[in-house]
């Protein structure tokens, strides 16, 4: 371990205050996690003792002369079938890597997933003893990711196995009473955290649910592997232990949940007990001999390679493999603490909408060369992307590519988000599904005109402002905060909550790199406006004004936003999108999203004061690989506009 030299004392010492505090939770977790092994490892013993007397009953020689009819080429069978199973076992915490976004290299992660298993599954204590052998073969994660990386994969399998140990306990006739409602239970458990996966209602927003491509890995991984694993110990049976593959399996699965429960060295005495009990018509020497040699097979050469590996530690730099470049989602904090880099690519973007990365919500997705190339967030079974591409230089086909293999990385699907029409006709070229979903309105400050009969609605809010006696001024440094920040305020809980990823959100941390424009009435203030700003363009963010704002104060207030922009020259403000009404042939749960969205934007409203200032109009559409894709899409992004912000409020001087 490196250790950097600090010429600070005191710095110093918070940095050993910080590892002493550190190391001290680290063990108190450890600690917890060993008491918790207390009473599995009481069940445990109990079992063997039951199995020993059980054994004082049995014919030993019997059980080593069934043992001595073991052909090689049964040994070598059970040998191929462990094989499958532990690569699968392997794949585990390759998704697990994936899910998590370390920066472990796909074989690497598994090659420490199959010692870990390999090792822990006979010397016990699961989780912990899983954990220190990751942390050994993987050197670059601290012992608490390596902790938790072991408790996703045990977690995880536990899962899977029980729905795998359902669907065969339905399938294959079983000699317990309970076991049909059980697993009918099981499975209607599984549709609801399937059902969860897609929904994710806000109370249970803290939970880390995966997606559901994820699930299916697992459960597919599970399926292998416990079928593989019962395959080998189908393949050791000694002559005159006669059984089909399917019901053997079957009992494999429910004596190996008995094995985890226990959480005993290999399940030693439950898995046995389990197995006899499941298994009454086979005498009990053969199946003992048959489990004695699937035991040598399954668990002790497995073990013993994994000491010798754990022993020689990881592969050396120069053999490791390197994780492959490709894209990569860059979370980004929210401003002002932005790389100057992203900083740059915010002022040059093609569209000012860029700005929203300041939020902290959106990270940047990079291109395989690690270009920066789109704003994007994983969100339930998405990849959304939003906006156009972050340059117009972008070969949008190659980014399109990009974006898929990042979400097929992370068991997402991709979905575009209003996205221009440009990048739409090249996702329909790529053989993606399109549907208009908005409408953005821009104007040409340098050209705009209050003058005819489509500004008339227009013209009229202005007099009703200008009767107010309202004064406009754009905002400097110095902000009326407070102010601002009631306005926010009684906005939020007259509206339920800030709006976020693509919408508008306020935050005092955001204003300095906004335009911000003001409107008084009798020194107080009563609306302001903020838009975004770049080199390209200036797009309507905030509207925000008090309950008893004078009618026609936000018309005013963008009115005198773009009074100013054409004094500078700016060639185009957009007044962002709308919502479109109802479109034909779109999925029901896009409309039923696009549904929600009208309400919580008030798009009536925005459509009607948007249309006074007679802007262009520009279609905007959403694109995903799938009609399926762009249903979980439109779900994923009304969730992400709708998520409840809690902003903190100012704290003020006394």
């Amino acid at each position: 371990m490196k250790h950097a030299k600090d010429t600070s004392g005191k710095t110093a010492n918070r940095g050993l205050s910080a590892a002493l505090t550190r190391s001290a939770e680290n063990g108190l977790d450890l600690r917890r996690a060993m008491l918790r092994q207390l009473l599995p490892v009481g069940l445990t013993i109990g079992l063997v003792v039951l199995l020993w007397q059980r054994a004082g009953g049995l014919d030993l020689p019997y059980i080593y002369a069934s043992l001595k009819t073991v052909s090689p080429l049964q040994w070598l069978g059970a040998a191929l079938f462990s094989v499958i199973s532990f690569w699968a076992l392997g794949k585990y915490d390759g998704v697990v890597h994936r899910l998590i976004g370390t920066d472990v290299s796909s074989k690497a992660a598994e090659r420490a997933g199959i010692t870990a298993i390999a090792l822990s599954q006979t010397v016990g204590l699961g989780v912990i003893s899983s954990a220190f052998v990751r942390w050994r073969m993987l050197p670059d994660l601290s012992l608490m990711q390596a902790m938790r990386i072991s408790a996703i994969v045990a977690a995880s399998f536990l899962s899977a196995w029980a729905v795998v140990a359902s669907l065969i306990a339905l399938t294959v006739p079983m000699t317990l009473p309970w076991a049909g409602w059980i697993a009918w239970v099981v499975l209607a458990g599984a549709a609801a955290f399937a059902a969860l996966s897609v929904l994710r209602p806000s109370i249970m927003a803290a939970l880390h649910i995966p997606p559901l491509r994820a699930m299916g890995a697992f459960l597919a991984l599970a399926l292998i592997d416990t079928a593989a694993a019962g395959a080998a110990l189908w393949m050791v049976l000694p002559e005159g232990c006669e059984v089909a593959l399917l019901p053997l399996i079957a009992a494999y699965l429910l004596a190996l949940g008995a094995g985890l429960i226990s959480s005993a060295p290999g399940g030693m005495g439950a898995f046995e007990v389990t197995l006899l009990a499941l298994l009454p018509a086979l005498d009990a020497e053969p199946l003992l001999a048959a489990i004695l040699a699937f035991r040598a097979v399954y668990y002790a050469l497995p073990a013993l390679i994994a000491a010798v590996v754990t022993i020689r530690g990881p592969l050396t730099k120069s053999q490791a493999e390197a994780v492959t470049a490709g894209p990569a989602l860059v979370s980004l904090k929210s401003a002002p603490s932005l790389p100057a880099h992203v900083a740059q690519v915010i002022a040059e973007a093609p569209r000012a909408e860029a700005g929203l990365l300041r939020q902290g919500r959106l990270s940047l997705l990079t291109s395989a060369h690690g270009a920066p190339a789109a704003m994007a967030a994983s969100s339930g079974q998405s990849l959304l992307v939003l906006s156009d591409p972050l340059s117009a230089a972008t070969e949008r086909q190659a980014l399109l590519a990009d974006i898929s293999s990042l979400a097929k990385n992370s068991f997402l699907t991709p979905f575009l988000y209003k996205a221009g029409g440009r990048w739409a006709a090249a996702a329909r070229q790529a053989g993606w599904q399109v549907l208009p979903i908005a409408r953005e309105g821009w104007i040409n400050p340098t050209t705009f005109s209050l003058n005819g009969s489509t500004k008339r609605q227009l013209r009229r809010k202005l007099r009703q402002a200008e009767a107010a006696g309202l004064s406009l001024n754009e905002a400097g440094a110095d902000l009326p905060l407070g102010e601002m920040q009631q306005i926010a305020d009684d906005w939020r809980k007259a509206r339920g909550g800030e709006r976020g990823f693509s919408m508008g959100k306020w935050h005092p941390d955001h204003l300095p790199h906004a335009r911000v424009y003001l409107a008084w009435q009798n020194d107080a203030l009563v609306g302001f406006l903020t838009l975004h700003a770049n080199a390209t363009e200036q797009v309507l963010d905030l509207m925000r004004m008090r309950p008893d704002a004078p009618d026609g104060t936000m018309h005013a207030l963008l009115n005198f936003a773009i009074a100013q922009a054409a004094s500078e020259g700016c060639a185009r403000l957009s007044l962002a999108a709308v919502p479109l009404e109802e479109q034909s042939g779109e999925p029901w749960a896009f409309h039923h999203a696009r549904l929600k969205l009208d309400k919580i934007s008030g798009a009536a409203g925005l459509r009607q004061f948007k249309t006074s200032f007679a802007p262009n109009w520009e279609t905007l559409y959403a694109a995903a690989p799938s009609r399926l894709a762009l249903a979980f899409g439109a779900l994923d992004v009304s969730r992400e506009i709708c998520r409840k912000f809690e902003i903190g409020r100012l704290k003020r001087r006394p």
